[in-house]
């Protein structure tokens, strides 16, 4: 369904720095300024019918087995009058409130755990995991979800324009087999130490790479920025981008 596969895009989302907060401050200023709750959103993706669970506790699992019974029976009618009702007079502001008060109480608690641990760490992963889980039923509207989804891709854009100028010094200019080089960089994509040991081996492209280091540097230092900028590693931006795009292409299929 392509709603499955929009929840799964705003959990990837979720864990990018920044995004959330976004959400949170639209909806902050549609209730204080006298916007529309219809300019943030307009509805709920729900695996079932429940309201979205206090903060503290993390959401059980759902059984596949009984929404898929539930879909084939109540779905249809279901999801039909309540985007009338939603069409007619917008979101419920009473909802909306619970909803984005939990996600909001819930990122105070994640922030924390980053804070203290670290994003490797598993408390810290867990809270990752239930603000994902309380944040993901929200449906945007394309608005904001095309501008969540852009703010995460132009990250994965920036790495790729940095990775291809490295590729293009060390295969383009130095002469170093294109498989070495996809053998040897991942891993070491902010490793400023790493061309220099290339330049000092005993490889054939060895004084080449030398002659090129420091462009390589150059763009190692735009990665370093791009980390601190984020507050993720590569690795980090990669997976968020993979995540993402899978949910994205489940939604796609959906829709043929």
């Amino acid at each position: 369904r392509i709603e499955e596969g929009i929840r799964e895009v705003m959990s990837a989302i979720a864990h990018f720095p920044g995004t959330v907060d976004h959400i949170l401050s639209e909806y902050t200023r549609v209730t204080t300024e006298g916007g529309r709750l219809s300019d943030v959103l307009s509805g709920y993706i729900d695996p079932d019918d429940g309201i979205a669970p206090p903060a503290a506790e993390v959401p059980p699992p759902v059984d596949p087995k009984a929404v898929k019974a539930d879909d084939d029976t109540d779905d249809d009618d279901a999801e039909a009058s309540d985007d009338e009702e939603e069409a007619e007079s917008g979101p419920d502001p009473v909802i909306a409130a619970q909803r984005f008060g939990a996600v909001a109480d819930q990122m105070e608690v994640t922030r924390k755990a980053l804070k203290k641990h670290g994003r490797n760490n598993k408390a810290a992963i867990a809270e990752l995991l239930a603000l994902a889980e309380l944040f993901m039923p929200i449906k945007l509207v394309p608005k904001q979800f095309e501008g969540l989804v852009e703010r995460v891709r132009s990250a994965l854009d920036r790495l790729r324009q940095q990775e291809r100028a490295i590729m293009q010094l060390c295969v383009r200019d130095a002469r170093m087999p294109r498989a070495d080089f996809l053998r040897q960089f991942p891993g070491n994509e902010v490793d400023e130490s790493w061309s220099d040991a290339l330049a000092k081996g005993k490889s054939k492209y060895a004084e080449a790479i030398g002659r090129v280091q420091p462009d390589i540097i150059r763009c190692q230092q735009k990665l370093i920025a791009l980390e601190t900028e984020t507050g993720l590693t590569i690795a980090e931006i990669k997976d968020i981008n993979r995540r993402m795009s899978i949910g994205e292409a489940k939604a796609r299929r959906a829709k043929k």
